[in-house]
């Protein structure tokens, strides 16, 4: 009886050993490569950023991408968003709400040309 018995908790603890290493193989092969440095806090700007946007500033994301300057204006009791896009010469301004308030279109600039001046 007692040579059963152990062999049935032997049998326990070696299938405990086997569930607990599959599931860390299982998490292992779903987990995201986490970067370091500049390209780790873009990255993680960018998946932020589209997590959290709604209506018509989302729909901007999606079809520009990540805006080349972000700029949130706090004046005159309002709280207005900036979007600039130097390639397409856009620049979109949004409200509080996510709603689109205006766009202003200007000469679009190259990346190159706009680090170039001198």
């Amino acid at each position: 009886m007692d040579i059963q018995h152990e062999r049935v908790m032997a049998m326990v603890k070696r299938l405990i050993l086997v569930l607990v290493l599959v599931s860390f193989l299982a998490a292992a092969a779903e987990a995201v490569p986490v970067y370091r440095g500049k390209r780790g806090r873009s990255c993680l700007r960018h998946c932020l950023l589209s997590s959290r946007l709604t209506s018509d500033k989302l729909a901007t994301y999606e079809t520009y991408g990540y805006p080349v300057h972000r700029i949130r204006v706090n004046g005159y009791g309002r709280v207005l968003e900036h979007w600039t896009y130097y390639e397409i010469g856009r620049e979109f301004i949004f409200d509080e709400d996510s709603k689109l308030v205006k766009v202003n279109k200007f000469w679009p600039e190259d990346k190159r040309e706009r680090f170039n001046r001198r």
